[in-house]
């Protein structure tokens, strides 16, 4: 088992290396500007490890779970012609509902839950997806918090073994390559949207396995640090009558990065830190996880810590401003 880990790990390596050339001889690079955290060109959808290692673990199981499968190839390839080209938001919107659709139908959502559930999933996973493809900008912050969403779920699988764990094994396997690449000072790649939004269809794939199973919303906790940077600062910007499809630099965390000059890996690894404090607490030693009105209150405190933290920083750098 360990030399077919091993050996998965050096095929995705040379994926990464020859992605690596090929998107640097044909410009699939992402170019900064006024917008970005980042000040030099950089090879864009090094993400392209996180289907890989699907489709490798879906060979090796002699095709299981084959439309949560076709789904991540949809999401995937419509995500990777976004990085290098433009492609239109109701086309992307339209195909990340049918890869949705696809998870969903593999794992039987449409036969096991009522009808009014649907469109709550939808909106949730979608709000995930997004949020997740937001946070992705800079160094190391997806592939750290990755390899803290899935290392976790090794640990929730030793008393909730709904899950796969040689498919959570092999995208880790293809976080820890893709960190290689880009959790440095100056990164070698980016994940690009085939890399954060195929992320994001994974966790939320896992997480709704683990909710057909529970019945338990807090699950969504496994990404509550990244939840309440996300979701708060699209409250803000609403808000404020700002456009929340635009790229913009009012993440706590971009506020760290650019007003604050603090170094991307630091930042990342804070993000990631504490998630896995979080996780450890919450879901890891007790072997089990929050009621709602535990989880009512978490949200609660989450959201006034951060606002504590972000508000003065708001005021002294005007980042609202445009």
């Amino acid at each position: 088992m360990i030399l077919s880990y091993s050996l998965i790990f050096l095929v995705l390596l040379l994926i990464g290396l020859v992605y690596y050339r090929i998107a640097n001889h044909y410009g699939i690079v992402d170019e900064p500007n006024q917008r970005s955290s980042h000040t030099k060109v950089t090879v864009r959808g090094g993400g392209i490890l996180f289907p890989a290692a699907v489709i490798f673990w879906w060979v090796s199981t002699d095709f299981m779970n084959t439309w949560m499968v076709l789904g991540i190839i949809w999401i995937s390839t419509i995500s990777m012609l976004d990085d290098m080209f433009t492609v239109s938001r109701k086309l992307r919107f339209g195909v990340q509902f049918l890869a949705l659709s696809m998870a969903f139908f593999d794992l039987g959502v449409f036969e096991q839950e009522p009808w009014w559930v649907l469109p709550i999933l939808y909106f949730v996973a979608l709000g995930i997806i997004n949020a997740i493809n937001f946070m992705d900008g800079i160094n190391g912050m997806s592939g750290v918090y990755g390899l803290v969403f899935f290392g976790s779920l090794l640990s929730i699988y030793e008393y909730m073994p709904i899950f796969d764990e040689t498919l959570i094994r092999y995208v880790l396997l293809a976080i820890l390559v893709f960190l290689i690449f880009n959790f440095r000072k100056k990164a070698f790649m980016f994940a690009g949207d085939i890399g954060s939004i195929s992320l994001a269809y994974l966790m939320i794939y896992f997480l709704v396995q683990w909710y057909l199973a529970a019945h338990n919303w807090t699950i969504v906790f496994l990404l509550l640090v990244y939840g309440a940077d996300s979701f708060i600062t699209l409250g803000q910007r609403l808000l404020r009558g700002q456009n929340v499809a635009l790229p913009h630099r009012t993440h706590l965390y971009q506020i760290f990065a650019n007003e604050l000059n603090k170094d991307h890996v630091l930042i990342a690894l804070v993000y990631g830190l504490l998630q896995l404090a979080f996780n450890v607490v919450f879901f890891i030693f007790p072997q089990s996880y929050p009621n709602s009105l535990v989880g009512a209150l978490v949200l609660i405190v989450t959201a006034l810590i951060y606002l504590t933290i972000k508000t003065p920083l708001i005021k002294r750098f005007k980042v609202f401003e445009e």
